[in-house]
C-alpha cells in the first residue's frame, strides 16, 4: 500500500466542480511539459512503493492487469520507444543504460519501469478505440471491458458524464496533436489504501462498515499525448493515495470536498462509491 503523507495535488480546490449548486463534471485539461511527463516521489520506490508492487500483481493477477486488442504492438512500440528516451534523459541516475524487457509485450514492458499505469487509444477505420492498457492500479473498474470501444462507449458507466463532456471530450481528442500534451486530475475517496481496486472479485475484501480510518483519498495525474507515427494516444495515469484524515485536517480542504459530495445528485455520488458513512465522516 503506496501512501503518500502528502499529496502533491488538491483537485477538489480547483473552480468549476460546482455550479450554481449542482455539481459539474471537468475535463481540466492543462497543458504539460514533456519534461514532466512522468512523477517519481516518496510512494514510488521501496519494497511497498508503486513499482515493485506492479511486479506483484503482474505476476499474481495478469489477466486482470493487463490486455490489448490485435495488432497494437505497433502503436505500443512507439510509446515504449519515447518512454525510454524520456526516462533515459529526464532520469539519468536511476534510467541510464535502461533497456526494455523484449520477451514482453512493449506496452507491459514500458509499464514495469514506472509508477503510472499505462492506457492506450488507437486509430482504427478513423475512430480513436480503447487499444489497451497495463492497469495494475484499477478505480473500481474493469479493463478488459473497455477493449475495442469509443471514448464514449468507456466513458458509459460513468454517471452524467457523457451527457455534460462527451461533445467537449470529442473536440478535444479530435484537436489532439504530438506537438501538443495535456495533463488532468481526477479524485475520489475509496474504502481502502490499495492501489489494485479492480471490479473482477480479485481485490482484498472491503470493509462492511468503513470507518474513518479506512477511508483514503485517491488522485490520479494523467497525462494525454498523440505519437506523430501510428497517432495513437497514451493516457498515463499516476496514482497517490494518502489517509482521509490527512486531508481533512486542513479546514479548507475539508470545506471544498464537502460542498462537492453535497451538490452531487444521487447516481454521481452512487458512481463514486461515496456512501453516507463517508458523507458522515466528512461533516462530523
Amino acid at each position: 500500500m503506496a501512501t503518500i503523507a502528502v499529496i502533491p495535488y488538491q483537485p477538489w480546490r480547483h473552480r468549476g466542480f460546482v455550479v450554481d449548486g449542482a455539481f459539474r463534471w471537468r475535463l481540466g485539461t492543462r497543458p504539460l511539459d514533456v519534461a514532466d511527463w512522468i512523477e517519481f516521489d516518496t510512494d514510488a520506490d521501496g519494497d511497498d512503493g508503486w513499482v515493485a508492487e506492479k511486479a506483484t500483481i503482474m505476476r499474481e493477477h495478469a489477466d486482470t492487469a493487463f490486455a490489448v486488442i490485435d495488432g497494437i504492438e505497433p502503436d505500443c512500440q512507439e510509446i515504449a520507444d519515447a518512454l525510454i528516451d524520456h526516462l533515459r534523459r529526464r532520469f539519468p541516475d536511476r534510467f541510464d543504460g535502461i533497456e526494455l524487457d523484449r520477451s514482453l509485450h512493449p506496452l507491459d514492458a514500458a509499464a514495469r519501469l514506472v509508477p503510472d499505469d499505462l492506457v492506450v487509444m488507437v486509430e482504427r477505420d478513423g475512430e480513436l478505440i480503447f487499444g489497451g492498457g497495463s492497469v495494475c492500479f484499477p478505480n473500481r473498474w474493469d479493463l478488459r471491458s473497455k477493449l475495442g470501444r469509443s471514448m464514449s462507449a468507456v466513458h458509459a458507466p460513468v454517471a452524467q458524464l457523457n451527457e455534460q463532456l462527451e461533445q467537449a471530450v470529442d473536440s478535444f481528442f479530435d484537436r489532439l496533436e504530438p506537438e501538443r500534451s495535456f495533463w488532468r486530475l481526477g479524485w475520489g475517496i475509496l474504502d481502502t489504501a490499495a492501489g489494485y481496486a479492480p471490479l473482477d472479485g480479485t481485490a482484498a475484501p472491503r470493509p462492511e462498515r468503513p470507518t474513518i480510518d479506512d477511508l483514503h483519498v485517491r488522485v490520479e495525474r494523467e497525462t494525454l499525448r498523440r505519437f506523430p507515427r501510428t497517432r495513437a494516444v497514451l493516457f498515463t495515469i499516476r496514482t497517490y493515495v494518502t489517509p482521509l484524515t490527512t486531508v481533512l485536517a486542513d479546514p479548507d480542504d475539508r470545506e471544498a470536498i464537502t460542498r462537492i459530495i453535497d451538490a452531487m445528485p444521487d447516481d454521481v455520488r452512487a458512481y463514486k462509491d461515496l456512501t453516507d458513512t463517508i458523507r458522515t465522516h466528512l461533516v462530523g
